[in-house]
């Protein structure tokens, strides 16, 4: 990867902003750094010359292999929790996403 494309803190700030987030000094160089990595690997993928690929727009239907849904019985819950970094009883404990106002 080439060195990536770098946003300034007006744009950084724009789209917090659209996104409904709050950035203190450090978030936005920090996120100048990450989205300007998106861009460029955005960049690089535009640049994949793709025009004697198959097309993937429309998959025919007859070609996905689509299985029957139906309900099993889990039984190893412990093994399940035992992969949780955080849990609560019986549940899976995860970060806040949207805080209550």
């Amino acid at each position: 990867m080439s060195e990536s494309v770098k946003l300034d803190r007006d744009e950084v700030l724009k789209i917090a902003r659209l996104a409904r987030l709050e950035l203190d000094d450090a978030e936005v160089a920090l996120f100048q750094d990450r989205l300007g990595r998106v861009l460029e690997y955005v960049r690089e993928l535009n640049q994949v010359k793709t025009e004697k690929g198959a097309s993937v727009k429309h998959v025919p239907r007859d070609a996905v292999s689509i299985r029957e849904d139906r309900a099993i019985e889990f039984v190893d819950r412990e093994a399940l929790l035992s992969n949780a970094p955080a849990q609560i009883e019986d549940h899976f404990l995860v970060p806040t996403v949207i805080e209550q106002s």
